[in-house]
């Protein structure tokens, strides 16, 4: 691993644990074991690690989206998309210290608690919402309000983020089957 993808690797163990705010750049240097000059040489600002660490979650957010949405046939791909990408979201332990930096930091830093709601909320509910689009189009689902219907099937599993039980998969994956019951075009035969 390169003295870089430690540093964002420690910076963001620091940043989840302690905030952005009580880490200093000696504190993540001392935790890479470089001196700080090593660590300014690959980054110009404590910021600048932060920018780094936004970006490496939005892309990892986004290819994991990507995968599940190509590995999707059908209406019955659904579940296991929605469930796979609620694990991928409170498993990963980059998502996880992401998360927790984000829910740290939203409280004392406006452009925190907006990429917070950008990248938990806005964007999951955006990404299923162009999907349900083209189903309705392609008459697979009910013609609704299709940014309502994502909300409607994303907030159980945004609901339960931050929870730890582990016997709620069974409740959202009926959540899921009443869903597609609810809103999807049964095809005869």
């Amino acid at each position: 691993m390169s003295t870089k993808e430690r540093i964002l690797i420690e910076s963001m163990k620091l940043f989840s644990i302690n905030g952005f705010d009580a880490v200093s750049v000696r504190m993540i240097a001392d935790a890479v074991g470089v001196g700080n000059s090593a660590l300014y040489k690959h980054y110009k600002s404590k910021q600048a690690i932060l920018d780094a660490i936004v970006e490496k979650s939005k892309e990892r957010f986004c290819s994991q989206y990507q995968n599940r949405m190509q590995q999707m046939q059908g209406i019955d791909d659904l579940k296991e998309m929605c469930l796979s990408m609620y694990r991928f979201q409170t498993e990963d332990e980059w998502m996880l210290m992401f998360r927790r930096i984000l829910v740290i930091e939203q409280f004392k830093n406006p452009k925190m608690a907006s990429l917070y709601q950008q990248f938990f909320i806005e964007l999951p509910v955006q990404s299923q919402a162009n999907v349900f689009r083209e189903l309705i189009q392609e008459g697979m689902m009910k013609d609704r309000d299709a940014e309502v219907m994502a909300m409607e099937l994303y907030a159980p599993f945004f609901l339960y983020h931050m929870a730890t039980k582990e016997s709620l998969t069974k409740q959202l994956e009926q959540h899921v089957e009443n869903f597609i019951e609810m809103y999807f075009v049964k095809k005869e035969g």
